[in-house]
């Protein structure tokens, strides 16, 4: 029969690969599914078809196969493991508004978000145990329990914390995007209608106009056109536009343009106002960005530039002084 600690030695190695695998695993299923690009196998077919334009149909298939491939192994990972988190109905919701603010519209991706979730929560936990099992057997020490105990669930906090954290910054990061560039899309919109479009045709023009220069902008107006072509009323569509990006300027920009169709009034001057309107907001913004610089500041200068400036204007005085009491 086995000893006990040949059952022990072999516990702990098959503990050691066993969350190596998870760990590599998560990491890549959530850096293929959550982190991935989206445009990236359009932008790669498209520098291919300059290369070589007689080949596009293989990379075509082979973008297709690749993405078949993500799906399925984020079905067949992530999937199961989402059912582990006891989501009720509202707090679901949420996840999916905040993943459609986020850019997410992927089928089943408050699914995968949540097994990204459980799998990063239990995956930092096993490293964790298995990386301080692997050095005790190595430096022949007994293992310490008490840092393993403790050391396991902060590992399970952060598996936790971190993909909300991520996400709240992809929010934030394509809000202030949206933000950014709606003045500039104003202009154009205002310029469009002037010139004599229609308020559909120019909405088109300046989502094509704003590819480049402002790509989260353009997509949101990219689907506003496609509900409007779809037959869906305008309102609706406008109103949607507001959810999707959650932006509050964008829904104060919809809720101007719904009542100036309804009421007739004169929309170019309306959006030149509401384009100004955004604009000293934005100035505002900044003026108080830049008077709060002072209160910030006050704490580095307490704490690291005035005991520099002590030690500089006051150290050689102090040196001076000490000689002097040394020579009476």
């Amino acid at each position: 029969m086995m000893s006990a600690a040949v059952l022990l030695a072999l516990a702990q190695q098959t503990l050691v690969l066993g969350g190596i695998f998870v760990v590599v695993m998560g990491g890549f299923v959530a850096a293929a599914i959550l982190l991935g690009k989206r445009g990236s196998g359009k932008d790669r077919l498209s520098g291919y078809r300059r290369q070589h334009p007689d080949s596009v149909g293989e990379v075509v298939l082979s973008d297709k196969k690749e993405a078949h491939l993500q799906r399925v192994m984020a079905e067949r990972v992530l999937k199961p493991l989402s059912r582990i988190a006891s989501v009720g109905g509202g707090d679901e919701s949420k996840l999916v508004e905040r993943l459609v603010h986020a850019g997410i519209r992927r089928k089943g991706a408050a699914e995968m978000f949540l097994g990204a979730k459980v799998a990063l929560a239990i995956a930092l936990p096993l490293a964790v145990a298995g990386y301080m099992l692997w050095s005790a057997q190595r430096s022949g020490k007994p293992v310490d329990t008490g840092k393993m105990m403790m050391y396991c669930p902060i590992g399970l906090v952060v598996g936790l914390m971190l993909p909300n954290m991520w996400l709240n910054r992809k929010v934030r990061e394509r809000q202030e995007a949206v933000r950014l560039s709606l003045p500039n899309a104003l202009d154009l919109l205002v310029v469009c209608i002037e010139s004599g479009l229609a308020l559909d045709a120019a909405l088109v023009r300046i989502g094509r106009e704003l590819q480049e220069s402002a790509a989260e902008l353009s997509e949101e107006l990219a689907l506003l056109n496609l509900e409007v072509s779809a037959g869906k009323p305008r309102e609706d569509c406008l109103r949607n536009l507001g959810l999707r990006t959650g932006v509050e300027e964008v829904k104060a920009l919809t809720a101007r343009i719904i009542q100036s169709s309804k009421f007739g009034t004169n929309l170019a001057h309306s959006l030149r106002i509401h384009a100004d309107s955004l604009r000293e907001k934005r100035r505002q913004e900044a003026e108080e960005r830049a008077a709060k610089t002072t209160v910030k500041l006050l704490f580095p200068l307490v704490f690291f530039i005035f005991p520099a400036l002590f030690v500089v204007i006051l150290g050689p005085a102090v040196v001076n002084v000490m000689h002097a009491l040394k020579g009476d």
